[in-house]
């Protein structure tokens, strides 16, 4: 059977499509320390997968890389990897009932190692736990950290509509996809002062339209294009759409590959994913997705991943979504070596 990062057998190490030689800042993933799921002793913690990972990065390109990881993993990976990576501090609670202080402890903890940017996860699936983008701690914490000097706030605050298909089906637990996006837009309007950043393609890759009412009403949100089989799957079913959005709009979107460091992982699974998120955004390639898929559904018979169409972005637009607009918008961006 084979691995679900490569089941086309393709071979990533066939570069020719890919037509874009600058830097790449990747402002959207999950370098973490990682260790076996059944060990207990702190010692075992290793940044074996962040060096891995971070190595085929930079064999697409990719010079820095802006992640969320725990506060306790961020002094080892600053102290290995220097500026290659920034930091970003996903602000939670881990159930509904636990106190606000445990989220502005947190935030605390963050704003002790210097992190550049925080992060509300809001993705329907949260909302048992309260985790509503809007929620009053929330409100709380993005005021906190803006008191601190933080500047940039990332947001996750929907799905693929598949998942409304599939998973989101009870209404009232979990709302319709519109709804998602009445807390965003709250905090949009309360925090003009800070710089969003919607994750995943604001959510909503399927719906090129939405977005782009979106960017006309609030010019500090951006969004980055993040989630490999999402974008893979969504945007070439949509590819002439977001294609246009992105022509028409190349200053408000940031690479994003939301890789994630974990125990085991083998090199080729990274390469799977800078393959295809490099292959989607500059290359006219028309093929397979080399990634396994669940939330896509083949034609009977039909091949087991859905298209990747490459939307062969001009020169001026990669420029801008691979670097440019990191640089004016993420606090220590740089192409520099680092």
């Amino acid at each position: 059977m084979p691995p679900e990062h490569n089941v086309t057998s393709q071979d990533f190490a066939d570069h020719r499509h890919l037509r874009y030689a600058g830097p790449i800042i990747d402002a959207h993933a999950h370098v973490t320390r990682t260790r076996s799921a059944d060990s207990k002793d702190d010692a075992e913690w290793s940044i074996a997968q962040a060096e891995t990972m971070l190595a085929v990065a930079e064999e697409y390109g990719v010079v820095q890389t802006y992640s969320m990881c725990p506060p306790e993993d961020i002094p080892a990976l600053r102290q290995r990897f220097g500026d290659r990576l920034r930091f970003n501090g996903p602000i939670s609670k881990k159930a509904i009932d636990e106190p606000d202080d445990a989220a502005y402890r947190l935030l605390d903890r963050f704003l002790e190692q210097g992190v550049d940017v925080i992060k509300f996860w809001s993705a329907p699936r949260g909302r048992e736990r309260g985790l509503f983008v809007d929620a009053p701690w929330r409100i709380e914490a993005a005021r906190r950290a803006c008191a601190a000097g933080v500047r940039v706030v990332m947001v996750h605050v929907s799905d693929p509509d598949a998942w409304f298909r599939k998973v989101y089906t009870d209404v009232a637990k979990f709302g319709v996809k519109a709804d998602q996006y009445v807390g965003l837009c709250r905090m949009l309007e309360m925090f003009p002062e800070l710089t969003w950043i919607a994750a995943h393609m604001g959510g909503d890759p399927e719906h090129a339209d939405h977005l782009e009412e979106l960017l006309e009403r609030y010019p500090h949100l951006y969004y980055d294009m993040s989630a490999t089989k999402w974008q893979v799957r969504e945007v070439s079913a949509h590819r002439e759409a977001v294609r246009a959005l992105i022509v028409r709009k190349p200053e408000r979107f940031l690479f994003g590959s939301d890789l994630v460091t974990r125990d085991g992982l083998p090199r080729e699974h990274y390469h799977s994913r800078y393959w295809s998120h490099r292959t989607l955004w500059e290359s006219a390639w028309e093929g397979r997705s080399p990634i396994a898929d669940p939330d896509y559904t083949p034609e009977p018979g039909g091949p087991a991943t859905p298209p990747l169409l490459g939307l062969h972005l001009p020169d001026n637009v990669l420029n801008a979504v691979y670097h440019g607009n990191a640089l004016r918008v993420l606090p220590g961006a740089t192409t520099r070596p680092v």
